[in-house]
């Protein structure tokens, strides 16, 4: 087959080989069938992020009053991470109906590091890795109905990745 000079390849075989490994994957459920693995836009919002220049003003921009601090969310994040571009953290909790975390670093040029949205659930494990610009405090804030509630963990930073 020729399109505008260009010869291109119609192989019914590998056709067929690559439709039948994606069908077999979305039957297996490595795909959701609904798309939703793709997120959506509404997932984040860009002036969340541009807009907190400290945790006060992140709230404020997320639509938070004052989250109550539970001893449920459960902080991990090493006590001194050797290089800022890389801080592996995670967040463990068992409040019910948790719909989404966010994850706040005060000295960072943008407070909020990270934001994501779950499915309801009785018990959250998420990790992820994120940038730390120096030493500060790591906020984990998750929504669970209409209330909001975080817990800190202090992280040292030998060497900033925010630029530094």
């Amino acid at each position: 087959m020729k399109l505008r000079g260009v010869r291109v390849e119609c192989d019914r075989r590998v056709f067929l080989i690559n439709s039948t490994t994606v069908l077999t994957l979305l039957g297996l459920g490595f795909f959701p069938a609904d798309g939703s693995a793709f997120g959506t836009a509404k997932s984040w919002q860009q002036s969340w992020f541009e807009n907190g220049k400290s945790i006060k003003e992140t709230f404020a921009a997320l639509g938070v009053g004052e989250p109550s601090v539970d001893e449920r969310v459960v902080v991990q994040a090493p006590d001194t991470a050797e290089n800022g571009a890389y801080v592996g953290i995670s967040v463990k909790s068992l409040i019910p109906n948790i719909t989404a975390i966010a994850f706040l670093v005060d000295k960072n040029p943008s407070v909020l590091a990270g934001y994501f949205e779950t499915k309801k659930s009785g018990e959250l494990k998420f990790a992820t890795k994120i940038k730390m610009a120096e030493t500060s405090e790591l906020v984990a804030l998750v929504k669970a109905g209409n209330n909001y509630f975080m817990n800190t963990r202090h992280v040292k930073v030998v060497l900033g990745g925010c630029g530094s």
